[in-house]
């Protein structure tokens, strides 16, 4: 049987992830992993990191470094593919912005600071930083969005940049700018006051921006449309997609181009729900696969695929759970798909591969624990009180899917999450094309798992293991917020904060530090 090492030297083995030589304070020793530690005081400290091909990756923070009285000075810095440090630059941003998504285009990587803080007045701050990677240069535009916007998608193109958001009760928006001037526009989704954006991306040969919008018709009837907009507003393109289904929402979707004319709308689907003395409501919980084919601006076809039809659907749930419910839907005369599992999913974009369209989808729930305090009444009385404390999500499984440029489903596979509980809703797990098969992997306590799959067969079971540290007796104590992401080849970056215990040293010997390390797969 062969396994996924991640160790420091090339291992014997057909698949392994190989860590690479690092000068560190010159010392160019080969045992030690190309990996840089920063030492830090909290794990809430603001380091990230982001992958930018084979120019390298940048790291940016917010230090603590006023600029003046209402900015902030944030780091930037890029390192090489080598880890190497190349630049580092400082540039102030507005006190109560945050970053919150990016883009890669060319050779400039584009970065959205929203607002984070409390709000004030009707509209809020935003800041959009391009960073030059092959110059360094650091361009900031700054613009104010509606304040109870939730952005949705955020784009550049052509010199323009493009945010879509929705506004509880309202239409949903999309705001574009002029990156030159700084001249902003907002543009409505259409006509109406019930239409929200679900997923949008600019076009990148012309200054049109695509999206996929919903309007709610009833309460239990949306109309979905896949729609083309100008700089002006001006609906260049509609294509009503989906269907008026009494039963079914949109919940995640995205979209790929499968041919000249060709598009391929895949995601997943919600139940509306009903009963317990409310009306009747959406659920932004997923019920399964949905994919809509759509040629020369019609839509050809859809199919709707539940949890509970894939072959994998054993893997959700335990086989007494399936169990039941096959006997619940016999005992009833329906089919198993007027059923549900209502999972909550982080829905990954679509990846291209062997002439197919792969979907990754995470499941999650909120986790809780209880906490218990005893207090005292009026008389001396002794009394419990009980309240529920916040975790985090769990994550605790992945599923894979894959689907032919007409939607049909071809295969489906699934892969295990185990004790990974995040404050962040991001994704955690990556899919990546290795030859004719794909590596599924994730970081969790320090150690990566990891599988290889081809389709819906598994071709390497699933396996953990720990990445070598910095020095030899180096011990991981506890890991938070480690996440594994794919960078350029078949390289990858480790990346998060860890407290590690070394009783070797004579100095220093317990540190917290945030660190990224580079990794490379073999097979």
């Amino acid at each position: 049987m062969r396994h996924l090492l991640f160790f420091l030297m090339l291992l014997a083995g057909p698949s392994c992830f190989t860590g690479m030589a690092q000068q560190i304070s010159g010392n160019d020793s080969p045992d030690k992993p190309l990996r840089i530690e920063i030492p830090v005081k909290s794990v809430n400290e603001t380091y990230r990191i982001i992958p930018c091909g084979p120019r390298g990756m940048i790291m940016f923070f917010r230090s603590l470094e006023p600029a003046d009285d209402s900015h902030v000075k944030w780091f930037v810095s890029l390192y090489d593919t080598t880890l190497q440090l190349m630049w580092t630059k400082s540039l102030p941003v507005l006190n109560d912005l945050d970053y919150r998504l990016h883009i890669t285009c060319g050779d400039t990587l584009a970065m959205l600071f929203l607002h984070a803080g409390k709000p004030h007045g009707q509209e809020n701050d935003f800041e959009i930083l391009r960073v030059g990677l092959r110059k360094g240069l650091l361009i900031l535009n700054s613009g104010k969005i509606q304040q109870d916007a939730e952005v949705v998608g955020f784009g550049i193109r052509k010199g323009r940049s493009w945010i879509g958001y929705n506004i509880k009760g309202q239409s949903g928006k999309l705001l574009t700018m002029q990156l030159s001037s700084g001249v902003e526009r907002l543009l409505p989704l259409g006509q109406g006051s019930q239409i929200a954006i679900r997923w949008m991306q600019p076009d990148s040969a012309s200054e049109t921006v695509s999206a996929i919008v919903s309007r709610t018709v009833s309460k239990k009837t949306l109309e979905h449309f896949l729609v083309s907009y100008d700089t002006s507003g001006s609906i260049r393109h509609e294509v009503p997609v989906g269907t008026q289904d009494m039963n079914r929402d949109l919940v995640h979707v995205q979209l790929a181009e499968t041919e000249p004319g060709g598009h391929l709308i895949l995601g997943c689907y919600g139940q509306f729900l009903s009963g317990g003395g409310q009306k009747n409501r959406v659920t932004e919980a997923s019920t399964g696969f949905i994919s809509m084919n759509i040629f020369n601006g019609a839509q050809k076809c859809m199919n709707v695929y539940n949890f509970l039809e894939l072959a994998n659907a054993n893997s959700l749930l335990d086989e007494h759970e399936i169990l039941n419910l096959k006997k619940k839907a016999l005992k009833k005369n329906k089919p198993i798909n007027e059923y549900s599992l209502d999972f909550s999913l982080f829905f990954h974009d679509i990846l291209p591969w062997n002439n197919q369209f792969v979907v990754t989808a995470e499941v999650y729930t909120p986790q809780y624990h209880t906490e218990s305090f005893t207090d005292f009444d009026y008389y001396g009385r002794p009394y419990t009180n009980s309240f529920s404390v916040f975790d985090g999500y769990r994550f605790f499984n992945t599923i894979m899917a894959g689907f032919d440029k007409e939607g049909k489903l071809l295969w489906d596979n699934t892969f295990e999450i185990r004790n990974l509980v995040s404050m962040e809703l991001s994704p955690k797990v990556v899919t990546f094309p290795s030859g004719g098969d794909l590596l599924v992997c994730y970081v969790s306590d320090g150690m990566i798992g990891t599988k290889i799959i081809h389709e819906g067969r598994v071709v390497e079971k699933p396996d953990f293991t720990q990445p070598e540290l910095l020095y030899p007796n180096d011990k991981l104590v506890t890991e938070t917020k480690g996440k594994i992401l794919p960078w350029y080849g078949n390289y990858f970056l480790t990346t998060g904060f860890q407290e590690i215990k070394n009783i070797a040293l004579s100095t220093n010997n317990k540190r917290l530090v945030f660190y990224f390390s580079k990794l490379r797969f073999e097979k």
